[in-house]
């Protein structure tokens, strides 16, 4: 309301000024997020009636000049950017959680960091380094979005756009500034926001482009020389031509340092300079709504400056409409023909298959939509295995169809990964991965993973192959092993211990499984697995030096289908599990006591069970500061009791819902039926910063014995409360982890950085 009051203000005081000027050209200058000055800039200048008869830009400015030019209104890309798609696109990452299957994603490792290589390069070449730091792909598919219909329009003249369009590029070959005038308008737009170190530059014939702003930070002179402009307006959203200082960041330095002179200076008499040092990185985007206020504030200050040289005024009507014609001729962006280059035959057929490009009849092409191939292929690119260049768009005017083509690249097929967890306790853990794929007609991997502790070792060596059908469907197979050892006390304990028992178990198991998604993020699985798993517990003779030991040998059947949306494996925000499974078990239990040199009975052992788990984790409205989590799982089995009590508890279904849980072993969690759920509010305090509370309650099945003596008791809870931080890296936790509520016995107070993760058991629960 205060900004058309203002608006009103200005047009009563100036409505009959003198007036000189017929065309209105707007110039807007590079620097990244300041960038974003120019959209407020643009509003100003249309609620006043100023007409925009050409623009020009470079890097950040040459986007919302090209944006303006296609036909966007200044309040349409206040809204993009309010969205926060601007911060995604700059990010150079590629959600999995959003954009990648769940089936591909079974499985977590802690990962800290990751090097690739290609085994088979001549030495010096196997790793190969990044050329720049930032993936473009976000940006290239978004510029694609924005824009190619804008070219299809002016039959790529950008003379023919809205209103007449150039920006300005570096060619680092030829060492000058060149002017895009002509040709893909996204690909223009990539060319000139090319920040050296940061995206990778764009190849054109001969010439390899970076940032404009490194010969042209404001390129006026190419749009009075082009277009010829009776008032030149310049928006200018940087201090200018200033070194770097101690306290730029990385990329601005790199910028700053690659950049020469610019002349931001206009012709006085034919120019109004609207102009602000805005104070923001070149790639901090969470300030935009103030910066792009800012542009309106300092053009709605010069206003009066220019409507005295402003020949005609326009009112909201005829932008509205100049829009809309130009709009209308913008076909929307349908796909029916896609050129893949860079790879083997057979490697084209397998992405031409994943991501839906063919139909069932031979020779013919499924049409797409640009939301749906984009999904396709942020899908395709979000485990890091390909890469892609900038997209080819051709629009055919007689099918009013467009082609997609690019180039494809793999990355090095061998992979090596190393990450862990440190903890306060001894629960900590060293991680190193090792993994090598490849991709013919179908997706190979092999690999390794090791897990190395003090009171929990573990491991897999196996692989997986990733086929297409009529659907996608995959098949791993795995030998598996784990050692748990909670025989050297409690750890983390900062009161006295009363529902713990000191154990040590192992496994050792074979796994097969065969899976295909339900949906984008659901899968079924049907997993057969065999081994053996040791139990050993203090013996009941009170003057035994050495353990009992009891083996299960065993076959299992799980069929599950599982639903995964969280935000994060650990420690999640936002989004909802679900795992619904049915198992068969059979076996046979074998039993040592401590005297004996070998097992003295064997006895056969089965059983069939069903779980159902859910995690569920509502933003409450009007509230961003609080989420409120809920959780629930349910057991059923008919499990038999084993030769010995303990043996018989090891081997049943544990209720765990924080992880602090499984680092213990507790009998009264551990029942062959039960029923438990709890409540998890959680309190943000930052940006991935945040205090969460769980409340957990358990009510299992009834025991003729309490393996802790006293009377069995059938309700058990766990209270915890936990600060965490999550990092690039990883998660930073302090939890304070209370069982049972009638005391303060049995409380654990834990740090750790990283991921406690937890081999898969064999028999399944």
């Amino acid at each position: 309301m205060l900004r058309k009051i203002g608006s009103f203000v200005v047009w009563l005081l100036l409505a009959a000024a003198p007036v000189s000027a017929r065309k209105v050209g707007v110039v807007m200058s590079g620097g990244g997020a300041k960038g974003l000055y120019h959209i407020g800039v643009l509003e100003a200048l249309e609620e006043n009636g100023i007409p925009i008869d050409c623009v020009a830009g470079t890097s950040m400015g040459s986007i919302i000049a090209a944006m303006y030019a296609a036909g966007y209104s200044p309040a349409e890309m206040r809204a993009i950017v309010s969205s926060g798609v601007v911060k995604e696109w700059v990010s150079g990452r590629i959600d999995p959680n959003r954009y990648m299957s769940y089936y591909r994603q079974l499985g977590s490792n802690p990962s800290f960091l990751s090097v690739r290589a290609n085994l088979g390069n001549p030495a010096g070449e196997r790793v190969k380094v990044p050329t720049n730091l930032i993936s473009s792909t976000q940006v290239d598919l978004a510029l694609t979005e924005l824009f190619a219909p804008a070219t299809a329009a002016a039959q790529g003249d950008f003379d023919r756009l809205m209103v007449p369009f150039l920006c300005v590029a570096s060619d680092m070959n030829h060492r000058r500034p060149v002017v895009m005038r002509s040709g893909d308008l996204s690909l223009a737009v990539r060319s000139s926001m090319s920040i050296p170190l940061v995206f990778k530059p764009m190849a054109i014939d001969s010439m390899l482009l970076y940032d404009g702003g490194i010969y042209d930070n404001f390129p006026w002179k190419p749009l009075d020389a082009e277009f010829a402009p009776d008032l030149i307006v310049g928006s200018i959203c940087t201090a200018g031509n200033t070194p770097p200082s101690e306290d730029s960041n990385l990329f601005d330095q790199a910028f700053m340092l690659a950049m020469q002179d610019t002349d931001y200076t206009l012709p006085a008499e034919r120019s109004v300079t609207i102009r602000r040092a805005v104070g923001v990185n070149m790639l901090d985007f969470d300030q935009a709504e103030a910066i792009m206020d800012a542009g309106y504030e300092d053009a709605m200050a010069v206003m009066p400056q220019l409507l005295e040289k402003v020949g005609e005024r326009r009112d909201s009507t005829w932008y509205a409409e100049r829009r809309r014609a130009f709009r209308e001729k913008c076909p929307a962006l349908y796909f029916d023909n896609y050129e893949l280059d860079g790879l083997k035959p057979e490697q084209r057929d397998y992405i031409r298959d994943f991501l839906h490009m063919d139909r069932r009849t031979p020779g013919v092409q499924r049409p797409m939509r640009f939301p749906e191939l984009r999904d396709n292929l942020f899908e395709l690119l979000a485990d890091g295995n390909f890469t892609m260049d900038f997209p080819r768009v051709r629009y055919d005017s007689v099918s009013g169809r467009y082609t997609f083509g690019t180039t494809f690249g793999i990355r090095p097929s061998f992979k090596i990964t190393i990450g862990g967890n440190i903890s306060s306790t001894a629960f900590n853990q060293a991680y190193i991965g090792i993994g090598y794929h490849w991709i013919g007609r179908v997706s190979q991997h092999l690999g390794a993973d090791l897990y190395l502790g003090p009171l929990y070792t573990w491991g897999v060596f196996g692989g997986r192959t990733d086929f297409y059908a009529i659907e996608p469907v995959f098949i791993d197979y795995s030998y598996n092993f784990s050692v748990s050892n909670f025989r050297h006390g409690y750890f983390g304990n900062v009161t006295q211990i009363r529902n713990a028992e000191q154990v040590k178990s192992s496994e050792s198991f074979l796994s097969v499984g065969i899976g295909m998604p339900l949906t984008h993020r659901s899968v079924f699985v049907l997993r057969a697995n065999g081994g053996h798993v040791n139990y050993r517990y203090d013996s009941d003779d009170f003057f035994a030096d050495d353990t009992d030991h009891s083996r299960f040998s065993f076959f299992g059947l799980r069929a599950g289908l599982a639903r995964n949306t969280l935000d994060k494996f650990l420690y999640p925000r936002r989004g909802s599990e679900l795992n619904l499974s049915a198992i068969f078990v059979t076996g046979r239990d074998k039993y040592s006591p401590f005297d004996a040199d070998d097992f003295i009975s064997r006895e056969n052992r089965h059983w069939f069970g069903g779980r159902f788990t859910w995690n569920k984790f509502f933003d409450m409205p009007r509230c961003s500061w609080f989420s409120f989590g809920l959780n629930v799982d349910a057991v059923y089995t008919n499990h038999p009791s084993f030769r010995t009590p303990t043996a018989t508890l090891m081997s049943m279904p544990e209720y765990a819902p924080v992880s602090h849980a499984r680092m213990v072993f507790m009998p009264d969690y551990r029942a062959s039926r039960f029923v438990a759920g709890g409540v998890m509010p959680t309190f943000d305090l930052m940006p991935d910063f945040f205090f969460r509370t769980g409340f957990y309650a358990m009510f299992r099945e009834k025991r003729d014995f309490n393996p802790l003596g006293g009377a069995d008791e059938r309700w058990h809870y766990i209270a915890e409360a936990s600060l965490v931080y999550h990092t690039p890296i990883g998660p930073v936790s302090l939890s304070l982890t209370k069982y049972d509520l009638k005391n303060w016995k049995n409380m654990y107070l834990t740090f750790n950085f990283g991921y406690a993760i937890f081999a898969p058991k064999g028999t399944f629960y």
